[in-house]
């Protein structure tokens, strides 16, 4: 496929409100015949010919600009960009799908536009194949003989209607502010059933991984399957408010001492720890990063091994942290990541089907890009 069509323009963030004619259009406050006096109309009357042309000639280019801006934006949506068969795939039909993600791109990159520009065209030129992909199976469903019994699309009307909306209402009430119609809803359905029931069958084969694809994945992809950097933490916590933390800080200071100087954490942890491993000596055992609070985390797994952290204060009390032991990152074992391996290889190998029967369609059938 070539460069994106011209038609799809540079996206900015935020509407735009045409600054040009706010600028050389004058304030017009609107009057109704009884609002309009006699003086008005002699004032407009005695105004030198040279600026009564020119206000005249304004007015018939405001009144013009509506219908013209409807013709343009008519004519931009309807700008053709891929035919597949005798179908024509427009721009009006990639905005129809990717409107909602285009706002959320919006947000994401507001304050980048270069990346937002990017980030649109990217996702218009994926909708594009989507839709030339759609038509193509629908083709192929025709082309085959296939017929799709009205009960199974009622059936899926009824299943997403229950989940997206909940009941008839809503989903009228949402189609209308869509500007969207009950056949035109029913018909995308109908469309998902048959790309996805034939789209199945072509990549039905593959449902089976061999043990040496599965251990060759793994080898070349440990860097993915690492186990998470552990601690073994004991911890003292003192509980404290406004007035008592000074008090708490300094106590836990004067341990933190103790264990620098020699002092076993565990057995200062028995006696001042206020948290339920006491009886531990402050022992949480392995913990990972996603164990702690964020701020404690943080903190926690900056600690040389041996070592205690500085004390740490928040609204309900004081802290203090000691490493007793760290263990570094590690594969996981082939065992415990198997079946994650067996489905993305099975993803895979659908992709690689479904990407080689795209190509066997477009193939035999017309398809031009724009």
């Amino acid at each position: 496929m070539g460069r994106l069509p011209r038609a799809w323009g540079t996206v900015k963030p935020g509407p735009v409100q045409g600054p040009a004619v706010a600028a050389i259009a004058p304030k017009i406050v609107p009057h109704t015949p009884w609002q309009m006096s006699h003086r008005s109309r002699l004032d407009l009357a005695q105004l030198d010919p040279n600026l009564r042309g020119m206000f005249k000639g304004l007015i018939l280019l405001l009144s013009l600009l509506p219908g013209w801006l409807c013709a343009a934006q008519l004519e931009r949506l309807n700008h053709v960009l891929a035919v597949v068969g005798q179908t024509p795939i427009t721009l009006g039909d990639i905005e129809a799908q990717t409107a909602p993600l285009e706002q959320a791109l919006v947000q994401q990159f507001r304050s980048n536009p270069t990346a937002l520009r990017q980030q649109v065209l990217q996702l218009k030129q994926e909708a594009l194949e989507t839709l030339v992909e759609r038509q193509l199976i629908l083709m192929e469903f025709d082309e085959l003989g296939y017929q799709l019994p009205e009960k199974i699309i009622d059936e899926r009307v009824q299943d997403r209607i229950r989940e997206r909306f909940g009941d008839r209402l809503t989903l009228t009430q949402t189609l209308q502010a869509q500007g969207v119609t009950f056949e035109a809803f029913r018909q995308d359905i109908k469309t998902t059933v048959i790309v996805d029931y034939l789209t199945s069958k072509q990549v039905e084969s593959a449902t089976l991984v061999s043990p040496n694809d599965i251990r060759q994945y793994y080898q070349e992809h440990l860097e993915d399957f690492q186990q998470e950097p552990q601690i073994r933490l004991r911890m003292i916590f003192l509980k404290a408010d406004q007035n008592t933390q000074v008090s708490a800080q300094a106590m836990l200071g004067e341990i933190r001492k103790k264990v620098a100087e020699g002092g076993d954490f565990g057995s200062l942890a028995r006696v001042y720890h206020q948290g339920s491993q006491r009886a531990q000596g402050g022992d949480w055992g392995w913990v990972d990063q996603s164990v702690l609070r964020a701020d404690l985390s943080a903190a926690a797994f900056k600690i040389p091994e041996g070592e205690t952290s500085d004390v740490i204060c928040a609204d309900e009390g004081c802290y203090l942290l000691y490493v007793q032991e760290i263990r570094p990152p590690e594969p996981k074992s082939l065992a415990s990541v198997q079946q994650e391996i067996e489905s993305i290889l099975l993803t895979q190998e659908k992709g690689r089907l479904k990407d080689e029967w795209i190509k066997r369609l477009k193939a035999k059938n017309y398809v031009r890009y724009f």
